[in-house]
C-alpha cells in the first residue's frame, strides 16, 4: 500500500469546507475551492479512500433532544496493567452516554465526556457503569454550566 499523497492547498480548502457542511453539493464545493466539479469529486473520493475523511455524520443538538447535562468525568484506576486498561476501555466504549473517552497523563487515568438528560440519568449511569467497575479507585465529576464554544472541525491552513 502506497503512502497517502500530501495535502495541498486545495485539499485543505476542501477539508475545511466539508467540516462545516458535509452535505454541500459537489458543484458548490467546486466553486468554493476553485476547481471544476469532476476533479473536486475525485479529490473528495481520494481524501475518503486515504482516510483523511474518517466519516460523515449529522450533529444533533443535545438540548433539542432533551440531553441537557454534560459531565466531565476524570477516572483514576486502582491498577494500570494493560489487560485492566483494555477491560475498562471496552466497557466504556459500549456506553451510549459516553461521547468521548481519553487516556490521559497526570493525576487521572481517563477523562470522559458524558451526556445525560438530567442528574437522575447521570446518577443511573454512575451506579450502573462506574460503581460496577471494580478497578476504579475514584472518579470526579464536573458539570457544564454553559457551552461557550463547540466545534468538531480541525482547521487546516490553506
Amino acid at each position: 500500500m502506497s503512502p497517502p499523497e500530501p495535502l495541498d492547498r486545495i485539499d485543505r480548502k476542501i477539508l475545511n469546507r466539508l467540516q462545516r457542511d458535509a452535505a454541500i453539493p459537489n458543484q458548490d464545493l467546486a466553486d468554493a475551492v476553485g476547481l471544476s466539479p469532476a476533479p473536486t469529486s475525485r479529490r473528495v473520493r481520494r481524501l475518503k479512500d486515504e482516510g483523511y475523511i474518517a466519516r460523515e455524520v449529522a450533529l444533533v443538538d443535545p438540548a433539542r433532544v432533551g440531553s441537557m447535562l454534560i459531565a466531565f468525568v476524570s477516572v483514576e484506576l486502582d491498577r494500570q496493567r494493560e489487560d485492566v486498561l483494555r477491560s475498562f476501555e471496552r466497557v466504556i466504549s459500549t456506553q451510549p452516554e459516553v461521547q468521548q473517552c481519553y487516556f490521559v497523563t497526570g493525576e487521572t487515568d481517563y477523562m470522559l465526556i458524558v451526556l445525560c438528560r438530567d442528574m437522575d440519568h447521570y446518577n443511573d449511569f454512575v451506579r450502573q457503569v462506574l460503581a460496577r467497575e471494580h478497578n476504579i479507585k475514584r472518579f470526579r465529576s464536573s458539570f457544564n454550566l454553559q457551552r461557550i464554544k463547540f466545534d468538531t472541525g480541525i482547521y487546516l491552513e490553506e
